[in-house]
């Protein structure tokens, strides 16, 4: 029997062209803008200085790639500029970051061909590289919320900086209300701090925003469902189900990385079986190791294999049907 390639049933729907793709990321970051807001009147506007530097590190170095390589494919990671600042502690230098998510495209984007060709999201690969880099700085430059949401307007950066994040509390056992991490503001990063509008954003980008939506559906329900069994049996390691999935960035990456086409398994048995891996994977990373956060690397593991799954979906769905190629753009 002759299996066809998962990559012949690409699930690539016809209107992702340059021009809608810009489309797509001008309303992400629309979304995303009531998150800047409450993050700089909380935290500072040193993110917003971040925001700016992300956006112009992240053309140029694009930019510079297409000139080197001579490869365009007629995409730029607007998404992952926008993304990025909120990965990041808030209270690191600029420079760290802006470094770190250079050298994230030249080697996730640049060094692949460009953008389409990429195995992994260039923000979360620049997330771990500042982890990693500047592990230090990294745990230690969290930082408080101010007293109110309106006086960060007139402040670069909040004081003073911390290592304890709501996440990092969680772990160690201390119990904080899930009404009090719905709304924040939380200590950790930036992307953890607002829930309420990253389920917002988060939901109004699935339906509107032409991405993969069964991944992040299933890794946010298999996380529910692993958190309330392990917190039967394991209490002590793995909290609540509302302090699993509102601690920590499980939202975020559900609704703005794990639903990116191109890093995504392409069929419908890969997205599915990614989401459910991805959460296992998260959820034991958190409670049995070191990991502040263990989403990026659930992330970074799952859609390594992402072929994998699909060659998987491929070859059961070539069985049920004998093998018959699916139609190009089809969702197997």
């Amino acid at each position: 029997m002759k299996i066809v390639r998962a990559y012949h049933a690409l699930d690539v729907p016809a209107f992702y062209t340059p021009s809608h793709l810009a489309v797509s990321a001008a309303f992400l970051a629309i979304l995303l803008l009531p998150v800047y807001i409450a993050a700089a009147g909380w935290f500072g506007l040193k993110v917003i200085v971040l925001l700016a530097l992300s956006c112009v590190a992240g053309a140029i170095t694009e930019f510079a790639g297409i000139l080197v390589t001579g490869k365009h494919t007629g995409y730029l990671g607007f998404t992952t500029w926008f993304l990025f600042p909120l990965m990041v502690p808030p209270g690191i230098e600029l420079w760290m970051s802006v470094l770190c998510l250079i050298l994230a495209i030249i080697v996730t984007v640049i060094f692949f061909g460009g953008h389409g060709h990429h195995v992994f999201h260039p923000s979360v690969v620049a997330q771990v590289f500042v982890m990693i880099n500047f592990a230090t700085r990294f745990s230690g430059s969290f930082l408080r919320p101010r007293f109110d949401m309106l006086s960060g307007f007139s402040s670069y950066v909040s004081i003073p900086e911390t290592g304890e994040t709501a996440i990092g509390l969680t772990k160690t056992g201390t119990f904080i209300p899930g009404i009090q991490l719905f709304f924040g503001p939380n200590s950790g990063f930036l992307s953890d701090a607002f829930p309420f509008l990253i389920l917002a954003a988060g939901c109004i980008f699935l339906v509107f925003g032409g991405v993969n939506r069964k991944t992040p559906v299933t890794f946010l329900a298999s996380l529910a469902v692993f958190s309330f069994i392990g917190n039967r049996y394991f209490p002590s390691a793995i909290p609540a189900v509302p302090q699993t999935m509102l601690a920590g960035s499980a939202f975020f990456y559900a609704f703005f990385i794990l639903s990116d086409r191109w890093t995504s398994p392409k069929s419908g048995f890969g997205r599915v079986s990614a989401g459910i891996i991805a959460a296992l994977l998260t959820l034991l990373m958190r409670a049995f190791s070191t990991h502040m956060e263990a989403v990026m690397y659930a992330t970074l593991f799952t859609y390594a294999f992402a072929p994998l799954l699909d060659e998987l979906g491929f070859r059961i769905w070539s069985l049920r049907y004998k093998a018959v190629p699916a139609p190009n753009g089809s969702d197997i």
